[in-house]
């Protein structure tokens, strides 16, 4: 049977990510699955295989191969995440993006779902500081810098639920991902 990093990896050359896409998506599915190991280790049942690879496969709408579609990348991973089995991860790959903390219909609601979304926050290309990534967000879509401090705010609060229970806060989360 193939790890799950093995099988995020099949998908990124089928989906042809580039560099970037595939370093990124590494970072976030790592953080996912260290985050929920720890949940699980503490007690709560969740599944750091699922998680990680909802994490390592959120953003394969951005997939050059999927270009021209005028959904969200959210929606489109989702859908593709369903249509190779694992509906199950759909609703953790959809409330991933930045903007879904602020928009109560897509913030992110079980703890598996906030893990991922908060993944994807701390992870560019290794794990960073929420400031750095909302600031590398934010160089690339300077329309949204007006709200980076709503942002930040909704980010710390599902920070606080992320790390409720754990034997280690946001500044120790990089020494627990491999």
């Amino acid at each position: 049977m193939l790890s799950t990093e093995m099988m995020a990896l099949t998908l990124f050359d089928r989906y042809a990510y580039p560099d970037w896409l595939r370093r990124h998506s590494l970072a976030v599915g790592r953080i996912a699955m260290a985050l929920a190991a720890a949940h699980r280790r503490a007690g709560h049942d969740l599944d750091p295989d699922a998680v990680g690879l909802a994490g390592y496969l959120h953003d394969i709408g951005k997939s050059p191969l999927l270009d021209g579609d005028g959904r969200d990348h959210n929606q489109i991973s989702a859908l593709v995440v369903s249509a190779h089995g694992h509906a199950d991860l759909a609703e953790l790959v959809r409330r991933h993006p930045v903007y879904a903390s602020m928009d109560p219909g897509l913030a992110p609601r079980t703890l598996a779902e906030r893990i991922v979304h908060y993944a994807d926050r701390r992870g560019l290309f290794e794990v960073v500081t929420l400031e750095e990534r909302m600031g590398e967000q934010q160089a690339r879509a300077p329309q949204f810098v007006h709200l980076r401090d709503a942002q930040l705010r909704a980010v710390r609060e599902i920070e606080r639920s992320v790390f409720d229970g754990l034997p280690f806060g946001p500044d120790q989360l990089a020494e627990q991902v491999t």
